[in-house]
């Protein structure tokens, strides 16, 4: 994502000495909203940025821009301002990025790391937070800074090649809001994450253009010498005065430059009747790549025409960078960065998906009679809250509420197919934390990949002595070797921070064969209980069946724990937690999310012993 320079912003000062730090958790369901909403009305002065002059009819666009962001969408979880901003200006270190095209817009920052200011109001306790962007004339992806010169600009979008998980979650192709738009996931260059991006652009025709073969040898064949004479000058420069290490450094140099053109030439010849082909290359190609084989094919011997994770390297239609720098955008780029796991981002995205009017922008600039006289309304309010239906509660679950020793009972019965459940918090998953009704089992459960759970109901800690069970069934042909899903109960300092604990892991075997058990125990005060971790086997829990169902039974009496896997114990403690000791918390999660790596859940029951 390029870098870029703010010259409007929100600036708040704050003292520090009273700081408090105020708990994720506890307000990652309240909306918490705007620093200020802006409501721009125009900008009447231009602004130049070393050679590239922004118009005020531009700069207008940005103000726009944030309006539409802050009706679309109502912070939740965190503390949202919008920022504007336009092209970086030129330094040391970015010298590559001089022949991009005109680019202005702004983005909104959600903070989520939040403190108290000493008249008690919510202020940033950092800089860390959600991103969403809407650009005119921006360009996604990772630079290719061999080839950038100052006239003309090269770059990749690696997606998700290798990384299924991130496609089934980041696939937008089937949103009705943003399907008659380009929209793409670029992944980041750090590792893990990446960019969701729609562009708007005039007929859906993109300014990305991919280039050939035979450009990207010519490409090659100019970055050589700017290679060899960058290294050059750099060997002198750290070396002066130091004749030997010159010498031993520049015999270095010359031998890798003769390799990249030995290696420039048998690529030549071995594609010289191909060059009109597109080329495909890693994410990151440099002049280096020319020391190590086939700079277009991540082939072997075997098998030297393989391109799998290979992908195209894009330039700016010349035309259309030039007519960036007119009042009217080419392009719109709108994006964003989120985490199913993180409630923040997913409400961002959620808002951004259904809200925002990719139409209505799309018309703006490309088909203004559509939307000629009409203000702009988001498809959705932003404080549009999905109606919470209830069903009716089973007969068990009737039966138990009534029960003066059922302390707690949840089977999902009040809660709709398809929904979060009532009375949990949800983190959400590729399609975890959803209640379904499996086909071969009775009534509804919980499903879990990739997500947690904790119930919301559970406001008091538990009874001091107490028999605790649950059901939990792992789908067939289960990965053996997968992640296992894990039961936690806690004693909390605050929402999410446990004093002591414990927590079970399982996981089924395969093939018939016997799962895996993880018993972890903190209890370190009073000293003498139990803190360690135990492999245990999970008797009869396996994903040779259609539904691999076990019933889970934790106990505990007074000072003694015990684990039962339906009616085999499978863990007992003598001594292993305190007498007195009082459980506040609970909670269910796997980091699975496989199309056959599924946990479900129900039946979960505490009564008082």
């Amino acid at each position: 994502m390029n870098r870029l320079i703010l010259f409007c912003c929100f600036c708040i000062c704050v003292g520090t000495s009273s700081a408090q730090p105020v708990s994720r958790q506890s307000i990652e369901d309240s909306v918490i909203g705007w620093m200020k909403v802006y409501n721009f009305k125009g900008i009447k002065e231009s602004k130049k940025v070393d050679d590239k002059l922004y118009s005020a009819a531009q700069l207008s666009l940005c103000d726009s821009f944030a309006n539409w962001i802050q009706a679309s969408y109502i912070p939740k979880g965190g503390l949202g301002d919008v920022k504007k901003t336009v092209s970086e200006k030129l330094g040391l270190y970015n010298q590559h990025t001089a022949a991009m095209p005109q680019s202005y817009g702004t983005y909104a920052k959600i903070y989520v790391f939040l403190k108290y200011n000493s008249s008690h109001k919510m202020v940033p306790e950092n800089n860390l937070g959600a991103y969403w962007g809407v650009f005119a004339n921006q360009v996604p992806g990772w630079p290719i800074r061999d080839f950038c010169t100052s006239t003309e600009y090269y770059f990749t979008m690696p997606s998700f090649y290798g990384n299924e998980e991130a496609e089934k979650i980041h696939d937008l192709s089937s949103v009705a809001n943003v399907k008659p738009h380009i929209n793409f996931w670029v992944k980041d260059i750090e590792a893990g994450g990446g960019t969701d991006y729609v562009l708007l652009c005039k007929d859906n025709k993109s300014p990305f253009v991919k280039i050939t073969k035979g450009e990207y040898l010519q490409l090659l064949e100019m970055a050589i010498p700017r290679f060899y004479e960058k290294e050059k000058t750099k060997i002198y420069e750290q070396n002066r005065n130091n004749q030997r290490s010159i010498d031993y450094l520049m015999n270095t140099l010359n031998e890798r430059n003769e390799r990249f053109i030995t290696g420039l030439n048998k690529t030549k010849e071995k594609y010289k009747d191909r060059l009109g082909e597109i080329a495909l290359t890693n994410y990151q190609p440099s002049v280096s790549d020319l020391e190590f084989g086939d700079v277009f094919s991540s082939g072997s011997l075997s098998d030297p025409e393989l391109t799998s994770g290979r992908v195209p390297v894009y330039k700016i239609d010349p035309e259309m960078a030039e007519l960036c720098k007119k009042d009217k955008p080419q392009w719109i780029l709108v994006s964003w960065q989120w985490s199913p796991q993180d409630r923040v981002e997913n409400y961002m995205h959620e808002s951004i998906i259904n809200n925002f009017n990719f139409e209505y922008v799309y018309n703006f600039f490309f088909d203004a009679e559509k939307v000629k006289g009409q203000p702009y309304k988001p498809l959705r309010s932003p404080l549009y809250k999905e109606a919470v239906v209830a069903t009716e509660a089973s007969e068990v679950s009737k039966k138990n509420l009534t029960d003066k020793n059922t302390y707690f009972f949840e089977d999902f019965s009040t809660t709709a197919i398809g929904k979060t459940p009532m009375g949990w918090r949800s983190e959400y998953g590729l399609g975890g934390g959803v209640v379904e009704n499996p086909d071969g089992l009775n009534g509804n459960w919980l499903l879990i990949t990739g997500n947690t759970v904790t119930p919301r109901q559970l406001k008091k800690t538990l009874p001091q002595n107490f028999t605790l069970s649950y059901e939990l069934v792992s789908s067939q042909d289960f990965t053996w070797g997968a992640k296992g899903l894990t039961f936690q109960l806690s004693k909390e300092t605050s929402p999410g921070n446990a004093e002591s604990y414990l927590k079970l892991k399982l996981r089924p075997g395969f093939d018939g064969k016997d799962g895996e058990a993880t018993l972890e125990t903190k209890f370190p005060s009073p000293p003498g209980y139990s803190n360690e971790t135990k492999w245990l086997v999970a008797n009869g829990f396996s994903n040779n069946k259609k539904n691999n169902h076990i019933l889970v039974t934790i106990i505990k009496n007074e000072e003694t724990l015990q684990v039962f896997i339906d009616e085999t114990k499978i863990a007992e403690y003598e001594k292993a937690i305190p007498a007195a000791h009082l459980f506040s918390a609970m909670s269910f999660s796997s980091g699975n999310s496989g199309e056959n790596d599924k946990f479900y859940i129900s039946n979960i029951k505490i009564t008082m012993d």
